[in-house]
Order: C-alpha cells, then sequence, then structure tokens
C-alpha cells in the first residue's frame, strides 16, 4: 500500500522464522524459509543489535523517521533488557508503538511461552474442532499471529488518524489471547452455549444444529463439503437426490435433533457422488442446484485453481537464493488491480542504507 517497511533483525541469525522450515530448494539455510519469504515480501532487512548501547542508538536514529514501531518484547523480555513502555515514544513523540505478545505485558501468564497450539487451547478454538468421540485438534500454522497481526493493522490506522487530530504517537499493546477470544463466534453459539466438536460435520452457530447434509463427504478422487443450514437448501438437497421424502410433512426444526438421519443423509450424499469425480460434483451441485458445496483442495490445486487463477491471486517471484516460486497477493484489488510484490530481503541486505 506504499509503506516502507524495515525489518529489523537481531544478529547472527535474524528473525526467528528464517530458521524455521519448509526450506525451498531443499536447503536448510537463512534465506530459504518458506515462512519467512512468504510473511516478508516488499521489506528492507537491517541487522541491528539493539541491545547494544550502540546498537540502541542506531534503532533509535532509524525511529526518528517513521510512523509505526512494531515489536514482539514481552514481559520477561522487557525486564531482562530493560526497556519499558515508554522508551521510544518519549523520544519520538509522534511514533505510534504497536508491541504485541502471546498474553499482553502484564498478567498471570504474561511471563509465560506460548506457542500457536497453546493459545487455540486457550482461546476456545480448538473445542469445537475434531471428532466429538475423541480429543481436540489444532488449526495448523499461525493463525493466532496473523489474526493478531491484522488486529495490529486495524489498531494502527487508528492511532494515525487520531495523530492526525492530536499529533501524538501511542503505545498499543495486543495479545494474541485476546484477540482469539475476540473471535466470539467460534466457541459460543447464538444462544450462549458453548460450540461442540462435529467431526465432519461443521458446528454450527446455533444449539439447534444445522440440517442433514452440512458435512465434509467422499467422492471418487477425494472430498467435498456441502454447506448450508436453511430450509431452503435442504429442501432442494433433496430435490437434488430425488429424496423429497425427507423433508415432505415435517418439521423442519425438528430435522437437527435426529442423529440417524443424519447419517443416513451421509450415506445417500455418498451413493449419489459414487463414481463420480470431485470436479464433476462440484459443477453439477453449484451450476445446476445452485447449492453450496467444494472440494476440498489441497495447495497444489489450490494454486492451479481457475477462479484464483482467473483473478490472479498469485505472484511468481524470483529470490537470488530460492529461485522462483509462487506468492499470494494481498486480497484487496484497488481499481481492479493488485498490488503487485517484490522479494523478502537477504538477511542485512540493506543494513549500509539505513545506518
Amino acid at each position: 500500500m506504499g509503506a516502507e517497511v524495515i525489518k529489523v533483525e537481531m544478529p547472527p541469525n535474524g528473525d526467528s522464522t528464517r530458521s524455521l522450515g519448509p526450506f525451498l530448494s531443499g536447503k536448510e539455510d537463512l534465506e530459504n524459509s518458506a515462512l519467512f519469504l512468504h510473511n516478508n515480501t516488499g521489506k528492507k532487512s537491517v541487522l541491528l543489535d539493539w541491545s547494544t548501547a550502540s546498537g540502541s542508538k542506531a534503532l533509535d536514529s532509524i525511529l526518528s523517521g517513521a510512523d509505526i514501531f512494531i515489536e514482539d518484547w514481552d514481559s520477561t523480555y522487557r525486564e531482562t533488557t530493560g526497556i519499558d513502555r515508554e522508551r521510544f515514544t518519549s523520544s519520538h513523540p509522534e511514533l505510534i508503538e504497536i508491541c504485541i505478545t502471546p498474553f499482553g505485558l502484564d498478567g498471570p501468564y504474561s511471563h509465560w511461552k506460548s506457542a500457536p497450539i497453546v493459545q487455540f487451547a486457550l482461546g476456545g478454538i480448538m473445542n469445537i474442532i475434531g471428532d466429538p468421540k475423541s480429543g481436540p485438534l489444532m488449526i495448523p500454522g499461525h493463525h493466532p499471529e496473523y489474526l493478531t497481526g491484522i488486529n495490529g493493522c486495524n489498531a494502527s490506522v487508528i492511532a494515525l488518524w487520531e495523530r492526525d487530530f492530536s499529533g501524538n504517537g501511542a503505545f498499543l499493546e495486543l495479545s494474541e489471547l485476546e484477540t482469539l477470544a475476540n473471535v466470539h463466534q467460534a466457541p459460543l453459539n447464538m444462544e450462549g452455549g458453548v460450540r461442540k466438536r462435529s467431526s465432519h460435520r461443521q458446528s454450527s452457530l446455533s444449539a439447534r444444529g444445522f440440517p442433514p447434509g452440512v458435512a465434509t463427504l467422499a467422492a471418487k478422487d477425494g472430498y467435498l463439503t456441502f454447506g448450508g443450514g436453511s430450509q431452503a437448501i435442504w429442501e432442494q438437497l433433496c430435490l437434488m437426490l430425488e429424496r423429497t421424502d425427507l423433508y415432505e410433512g415435517k418439521d423442519f426444526s425438528d430435522l437437527t435433533s435426529n442423529e440417524d438421519l443424519e447419517e443416513l443423509v451421509d450415506r445417500i450424499i455418498e451413493n449419489w457422488m459414487d463414481g463420480k469425480m470431485r470436479s464433476e460434483v462440484f459443477r453439477e451441485v453449484s451450476e445446476e442446484w445452485l447449492l453450496p458445496v467444494a472440494p476440498v483442495l489441497s495447495i497444489c490445486e489450490v494454486l492451479s485453481d481457475k477462479q484464483f487463477m482467473h483473478r490472479s491471486s498469485f505472484q511468481e517471484i524470483d529470490h537470488p537464493s530460492v529461485g522462483k516460486a509462487s506468492y499470494p497477493l494481498p486480497p484487496p484489488l484497488i481499481d481492479g488491480d493488485r498490488l503487485p510484490l517484490t522479494r523478502a530481503p537477504l538477511l542485512g541486505e540493506h543494513t549500509e542504507t539505513y545506518l
């Protein structure tokens, strides 16, 4: 969006994600982490030890021309290094500093270690993922950090707007735990009850549940997931399956309490899909019956999906260490155009430019 983003990395190995796999080109190297390459397109890299007197002074110099400063220094790190909340905002009164940590800078958990699975557990998200007859499951990846980053972006825009009026910066603090707690539809249903795990069926936002057929089921070459929840979609599904007897003369509100009917409809749908490929089911159900359905795609299939390709959702970027790879572009289109990306930086590539 036009911002100049400088990533200040601690020597000798830089950002921790540089050491996390998977590694492109099959070689474990600080320049080859797929996670780092994905999350740092378009940024500059400055190698700087801010824990030293000279490094702290150099960081001050960089911040003198900055609008926003994003860091992840938790309570333990701040106490160890002596960096308090006012360290940089007092020197740069127009600076907006954003501190993002797992638990926040105070409270009983503020000194504890964390990981994405810990945040999913404490945030109540894991409670609704998996089979109800077995343990809860985690969503793979770093979604707590990403969601908190989105909140941080929103907070920074508000702070910039406020600065336009007051002329003052601010110290903003966000925690991953509170971010997940604000995803209120995940752990609770609309009646205020706790949502439960529902295996291959979608966990309903209502205690009444979804009608049968809202599930992930097998076709010849993989799985498809059927969406829905309304009476109109349920009746249309029955028409497609040629089983109008499933809804004729029945009260829609009673369907969701019949577990035997759920299993029966699962079998009917799988029999209807017997011998059919996912693409065939996807087209027929979507185009002819106007029902919400989707094949469960692998990442390779996502990259070649015609909807993504039509909207130019990915860009090939050449990197000096790993070569060419496809990267997802920012979702917004501005006047119909995508924002182009440039490659992630090499470790310390721009140090001499900014110091």
